[in-house]
């Protein structure tokens, strides 16, 4: 690594460390972000002291957060401490909600890895499970809605990526064959390009919209996508096995934003509000229940 690089990473980590004690949010040098650009700057801006558990996809929405809240078998929009609503949870038989996303006229669609299917709730706060297991979707993890309105869900347990229509129909969007073992998060662009992150085999796909698959990113060291976001020309990509939030341009490729240690680590789901300001989730601890959520952002001159 450079030495003018190396220099502006541990820039970042000191003022970054020092922001974590003097927060008053509980955090120590134990866990910590090293930024590549010292313009860069994190806080934590939740706990699981503030009204939700272990997050995993998270989703800025009308100035709200949605949350996927695995570690506590929940679906929740929080709007800071202590303001949450609980719109469903384990006792309709959410186990761990995964990835989700939102149609044009508010209805929320989310997966979940362990009770399988697509569950839906709609824009009065009333949920469902859409489909099951028994219609193929076993083990569901990317969710994304496509623009022809119907959903696209990653199946980790049959290698497969199901299109699922509003009403529940399913068919067999991509097969096993496709050679796409678990499509964990996907994204369109504003092309009708579809990115799909493969956290099994660590590739990331570019699926053109005459279904041409391209493997985008593959076979590189430290890179195993875990969470995808498109805004503004942006691919941003979550990597909780090596703990790194990366962005990718056509442009300028495959570059690193920050890495994050200790406590901070398992960096999963990520979202951007309306000011570009980034925030992800931190799955610390399922078993103890921590988590965080933390937003990055850059100083503009």
């Amino acid at each position: 690594m450079p030495r003018k690089n190396l220099k502006r990473i541990l820039l970042a980590t000191i003022v970054l460390a020092v922001g974590f004690v003097g927060g008053g949010c509980g955090l120590d040098q134990k866990g910590m972000v090293l930024f590549t650009d010292p313009s860069y700057r994190a806080s934590v801006v939740g706990t699981d002291r503030d009204g939700f558990t272990v997050p995993d996809g998270i989703l800025w929405y009308q100035g709200r957060f949605l949350i996927a809240d695995e570690g506590g078998s929940a679906f929740r929009i929080w709007s800071g401490p202590g303001h949450v609503v609980t719109l469903c949870d384990s006792k309709i038989g959410v186990m761990s909600p995964e990835d989700m996303a939102i149609d044009p006229v508010g209805n929320i669609y989310f997966t979940d890895d362990d009770a399988g299917g697509v569950w839906k709730i709609n824009n009065f706060g009333e949920t469902k499970q859409l489909v099951g297991k028994d219609k193929g979707l076993i083990s569901t993890e990317g969710i994304v809605l496509a623009p022809d309105g119907n959903l696209l869900v990653g199946d980790g347990e049959s290698h497969k990526v199901f299109t699922v229509t509003p009403d529940g129909a399913v068919s067999e969007f991509l097969g096993a064959d496709s050679g796409i073992s678990k499509a964990e998060s996907m994204a369109f662009d504003e092309k009708g390009d579809l990115f799909i992150a493969d956290n099994e085999d660590k590739v990331l796909y570019l699926l053109t919209p005459d279904k041409k698959l391209h493997r985008l990113i593959a076979n590189r060291d430290g890179f195993s996508p875990e969470t995808i976001w498109y805004s503004k020309g942006v691919l941003y990509i979550t990597d909780s096995q090596d703990g790194k939030l990366f962005k990718y341009t056509a442009e300028d490729g495959l570059n690193v934003i920050a890495v994050f240690g200790g406590k901070l680590h398992a960096v999963n789901g990520v979202t951007t509000d309306d000011n570009g300001a980034i925030y992800v989730s931190i799955q610390t601890d399922l078993v103890k229940k921590i988590g965080y959520l933390i937003k990055i952002e850059q100083d503009r001159p």
